[in-house]
């Protein structure tokens, strides 16, 4: 064990300082940072010269490292706007997962002659979109803070949810056989109730800590008790059934000024505890979240994928499934087009979610090793080309804005 942890220290040193630079010297090129840490994990692990394995202290480390920019997220959103995007984001997560639900179901069952289990496994893998990645693209380009990005935001974490009933529902009919519908019911119970009292709790912690403080007349304590409070509420949001980050990002909530209580508008957080909580968590975030990313990188064995003819036509299939599926969902909300576009775009990437699906579907039983690894391509397809279409669509808006083109051609509110 202790060998092992040595090793691992050299391990992280080659991470920090590879992500780092590669992500600097992609950005210098106008490329968004994530990809650099992306190809980071590539290149050092089973895909090119596998010189770092997935070991559960990475997988700890990648955790916490999003888990931590979920947390810094919440703290930077603006909930008036996100209140304002709740429907139409809810109408771009609905049909963000149940396009590409669905159409892998029609296309795997009734074109491809796979068995339903299957099909339906395969669309679960395409259905969430992956609230990490997205965020870090978002805030990589630029636009993290307008209106169609926060709608994007408050989207991806609905696509969250309903990827984890999702998943509890393809494994109870894989292992019973059966449709439970009672389970799934109760653990999207345990979910919203979860969303509407942690960001509660969290704030009356906060305002704790604001009474503290003036008592004190110290904020040296904040950092180890914002630490103790991010990772209380991710665990209970595992343990009622949701992703970990997800309850980070509640708790970030909490600490936003314009978090209100119900019926107790008075209670808000101080821009000093504001500030300090800020000050904890972006160094952590700078530190932490590249190596996420590159456990993404890692998880992607190119070496174990096969390249016949079917699987390529597989790959091609579910690649153009996945790309217009999610672009849709985006075209359906009030706007301009641009907006749409844009909202569509920011909707595409799976990542992680995705393979946990795969991951899930071949260690069933429920793929084989080839269709396994097509689902791993199309989920590396989609995270890498998503910061390409979205850099390229930014800078070509941009351009019709400093041509002077009518303002029918321009974004609105981005």
């Amino acid at each position: 064990m202790k060998e092992n942890l040595h090793s691992f220290l050299l391990d992280l040193a080659i991470i920090f300082f590879l992500a780092r630079l590669l992500g600097s010297i992609l950005a210098r090129f106008g490329v968004p940072a994530i990809i650099g840490e992306i190809l980071t994990g590539l290149i050092l692990g089973p895909s090119l010269f596998g010189l770092i394995q997935a070991n559960d202290i990475l997988i700890l480390l990648a955790e916490i490292g999003i888990i931590f920019l979920l947390f810094q997220i919440g703290l930077e959103v603006d909930l008036d706007r996100l209140k304002k995007t709740g429907l139409r984001a809810s109408i771009v997560a609905i049909l963000g997962v149940s396009l590409p639900l669905f159409g892998s179901f029609l296309i795997g069952y009734f074109i491809l002659n796979l068995p339903a289990l299957v099909a339906f496994t395969i669309g679960g893998t395409l259905a969430a979109t992956s609230i990490g990645i997205t965020v870090r693209i978002l805030r990589d380009i630029g636009r993290l803070e307008t209106e169609a990005s926060q709608m994007v935001l408050a989207a991806a974490v609905v696509d969250d949810i309903i990827g984890v009933l999702l998943l509890t529902f393809i494994y109870e009919f894989a292992k019973t056989g059966t449709i439970k519908i009672v389970t799934t019911f109760t653990y999207l119970f345990y979910i919203l109730t979860f969303f509407l009292l942690a960001p509660l709790t969290a704030h009356l912690i906060a305002l704790l800590i604001d009474i503290l403080a003036r008592k004190l007349k110290s904020f040296d304590f904040v950092p180890s008790t914002i630490l103790s409070l991010i990772f209380i509420l991710a665990y209970l949001a595992k343990r009622v059934g949701a992703p970990e980050i997800l309850g980070a990002f509640t708790g970030g909530l909490a600490f936003s000024r314009r978090f209100i209580v119900p019926f107790a508008a008075s209670l808000r957080v101080s821009p000093l505890t504001v500030a300090s909580v800020k000050n904890t968590i972006d160094p952590l975030v700078f530190v932490f979240t590249p190596l996420f990313f590159v456990y993404v990188g890692i998880q992607i064995n190119f070496q174990n994928m096969s390249f016949s003819p079917l699987l390529f036509f597989y790959f091609l299939l579910f690649s153009i499934l996945a790309l217009i599926s999610k672009g849709i969902s985006g075209l359906i909300i009030n706007g301009t087009l641009k907006e749409r576009i844009f909202v569509g775009l920011a909707m595409i990437p799976r990542g992680e979610v995705g393979i946990i699906f795969a991951e899930f579907g071949r260690l069933s039983g429920i793929f084989d090793e080839n269709l396994y690894t097509v689902m791993i391509a199309v989920v590396a397809f989609t995270t890498l080309i998503s910061p390409f279409l979205l850099k390229f669509y930014v800078q070509k808006t941009r351009l019709f804005e400093i041509a002077g083109l009518p303002s029918s051609f321009k974004l609105s509110k981005l």
